[in-house]
């Protein structure tokens, strides 16, 4: 699956934003239920994205994913959005 963008984020960022939305836990899921995963997605936006990209992933629920499949789909986000997706921790992202 996809790397971070060269012009992107750097490794350290993407953990940070990682650590700040999820405790870094790939198996990570909200009070809520709602958002899932190390990036917390909702069901929909991970369809929807994996539609876009990965179509093996349509269907899968983030915490399912592989750690790997979990970053592509951030990375195929931010690429899309930049950091707006995740309105608190996105500010990892920037700085």
């Amino acid at each position: 699956m996809a790397a971070p963008s060269v012009d992107g984020p750097t490794a350290e960022q993407w953990a940070a934003l990682r650590q700040c939305e999820s405790s870094g836990n790939y198996r990570a899921v909200s009070p809520s239920g709602r958002y899932r995963g190390a990036y917390q997605f909702s069901i929909t936006t991970w369809d929807w994205l994996a539609g876009l990209r990965y179509p093996q992933l349509v269907g899968v629920d983030p915490i399912d994913a592989a750690p790997a499949d979990q970053d592509a789909m951030a990375y195929a986000l931010y690429a899309i959005y930049g950091p707006s997706p995740w309105p608190i921790c996105g500010r990892y992202l920037t700085s």
